[in-house]
């Protein structure tokens, strides 16, 4: 037999036995009702690496690439806008804050033994026209202890008035004043002490006190075109001022101004001008006693270029002065200043050289200094060139800061002395009292730094701080007679919900000297003491009209020498009343 067919059969045959074995095991499965199988065994049946294997991504191959077409059509949109206005808010109206003005001012106070009383009138709004008054007398009628009469008074009454036209504002002044003191300046216990005088020999009240009686007047024009105007900047003004005393000496002064500057393009310049200043001074006193008269004048043309270039700014010109007194002096002196804005108005830095001549008058030395003795020497200072330099800084809006010094060489400045001449003896004694000044003179070299820091705070507390030093070298004195060396002041100010009104205020000064004189007719320098003068103010608004005031002044009770043997009042109050009325009409 065919081995092939034979092995075909014998698969055949096993096919069936096969087909067989599963027919009948299915038969015997399909009859049973229940199947159990045990395993005796710790095993626990795992697929290895499951996790792997899930997280594995599931890779498809392929093998048929279909490619779809795709057409795009682009249609062109058209959109359509529309608007709709909103309704615009009405705006919040408030009160109005335009303050209201008054018509007249009045404010009384007493203190001990002295009367205070000032009064003021002025117009209400107008765009044509301002005027006004003001009133006032203080005096004090209180003694010093030790000291002779020391009562005094001044008084003075001030009219102006203003004109506001198209181009220009019209400006005229016109006041009187009264001053009334004692030259009280001696020690009445020393002078009993060491020389044995009784008090028959002291003069009376009337013998050693001096009157001024002073009137000024002034008319100015001004023109006004606005900052952005290139016309012609115009300043013109005349002033006079009139002074006569207790012994018929009296003093004339007429004074003649004009300001002119145009401005100039020059390229690449910010800004440039042109112009300068012209002034004419006359002076006529007369001494009643001594039947002297003098004239004096005084003509300055000072021409000046002014220019800035980006942080820069600069001021070029010259100062040619003349004067007529016995006979005729003429000088010139430069004017050059620069400036740099490092932060425009925020920090400034400046430096220059300048000089000039300067008349000191009656007028003036009363001012500083009304016990005076029946003649002065009066004259020029000629200053023959000053150097200065500094900074101004604005820190914030609240706060600034200046500081500066400066060097100057100056002929014939005015310090004031003691007379020491024979008609200030006591009656029938050969005692000088020493209580009137005169006015010697001397070449001086003066050094000036000085620095002040500002700070406000809304409208509810301001501060203000300074400090100065000044140097004198001279000469034909020995010293630079009363001048400090060192002046400090401060003043503050604090208002309480505007209920409460709080003021502080110092004034310290020291390093002046005083001639004081010795037994052999020779004069000894002597440093005098140091000034504090401290004052306090409060005032309570009662309501917007009236208010009530408290000022308190030398509060720390020093007895205080501006000048030799001129003591101040230890402490001194002044109590009152302040009232405004005559407001505006309001709707």
């Amino acid at each position: 037999m065919n081995p092939y067919k034979k092995m075909l059969r014998h698969m055949k045959t096993y096919q069936a036995i096969i087909i067989l074995s599963t027919l009948i095991g299915t038969t015997n499965l399909l009859g049973q009702s229940q199947y159990d199988v045990v395993v005796s065994s710790s095993f626990t049946p795992s697929i290895k690496d499951a996790q792997e294997k899930i997280m594995k991504a599931a890779v498809f191959v392929d093998t048929t690439n279909i490619e779809t077409k795709v057409e795009y059509n682009i249609e062109d949109l058209v959109y359509t806008f529309e608007y709709r206005p909103e309704p615009i808010k009405a705006p919040k109206v408030g009160k109005d804050q335009i303050t209201r003005l008054y018509r007249n001012y009045v404010k009384a106070g007493f203190g001990w033994m002295e009367p205070y009383v000032e009064f003021s009138h002025s117009n209400l709004r107008s765009k044509n026209y301002a005027y006004g008054l003001n009133v006032k007398h203080h005096s004090f009628f209180g003694k010093l202890k030790s000291f002779g009469p020391a009562s005094f008074s001044q008084s003075n009454i001030d009219m102006y008035g203003q004109m506001f036209l198209n181009n220009y504002i019209i400006n005229a002044n016109v006041d009187y004043q009264h001053h009334f003191v004692h030259s009280y300046g001696y020690n009445t216990d020393s002078l009993k002490k060491i020389f044995g005088i009784s008090d028959i020999y002291f003069p009376k009240a009337k013998e050693i006190a001096r009157h001024y009686q002073t009137a000024h007047a002034n008319v100015s024009a001004m023109s006004n075109y606005g900052t952005r105007s290139n016309k012609l900047t115009q300043i013109y003004s005349l002033d006079y001022d009139f002074l006569f005393d207790n012994f018929s000496s009296y003093e004339h002064q007429l004074q003649a101004k004009s300001t002119l500057f145009q401005k100039i393009n020059i390229a690449r310049l910010d800004m440039a001008k042109l112009g300068g200043n012209m002034d004419v001074n006359y002076y006529h006193n007369k001494w009643a006693l001594q039947d002297i008269k003098k004239d004096r004048w005084l003509f300055n043309l000072r021409p000046n270029l002014q220019f800035a270039y980006h942080n820069f700014s600069f001021r070029i010109g010259f100062d040619l002065a003349m004067r007529l007194q016995d006979s005729a002096k003429f000088a010139i002196y430069p004017n050059i200043e620069a400036l740099l804005n490092v932060v425009p108005n925020i920090l400034t830095f400046y430096v220059g050289v300048d000089g000039g001549m300067k008349h000191y008058s009656y007028l003036e030395s009363m001012r500083l200094n009304p016990f005076l003795s029946d003649y002065l020497d009066l004259g020029f200072v000629n200053q023959h060139i000053r150097l200065y330099a500094g900074t101004k800084t604005n820190l914030s809006h609240s706060l600034f800061f200046g500081a500066g010094a400066s060097l100057s060489l100056n002929d014939d400045m005015p310090f004031f002395f003691n007379d020491t001449s024979s008609r200030f003896l006591l009656n029938d004694t050969a005692v000088n009292l020493y209580n009137t000044f005169l006015l010697v003179k001397s070449q001086s070299i003066h050094t000036n730094a000085h620095l002040n820091l500002t700070y406000t705070y809304k409208n509810i507390f301001n501060i203000a701080l300074s400090f100065e030093y000044n140097l004198y070298s001279t000469d034909s004195i020995k010293k630079a007679w009363y001048k400090p060396l060192f002046i400090s002041s401060l003043e503050a100010n604090y208002n309480l919900k505007d209920k409460f009104l709080f003021s502080f205020d110092f004034y310290i000064h020291s390093g002046a000297y005083y001639p004081s004189m010795q037994a052999d007719a020779s004069i000894k320098s002597e440093v005098m003491k140091s000034v504090f003068d401290f004052n306090i103010g409060c005032e309570y608004r009662w309501n917007k009209r009236l208010s009530f005031f408290l000022d308190l002044n030398n509060f720390a009770a020093q007895r205080n020498y501006f000048y030799y043997n001129y003591p101040s009042e230890r402490i001194n109050f002044l109590l009152g009343v302040k009232y405004i009325f005559g407001g505006e009409l309001t709707n």
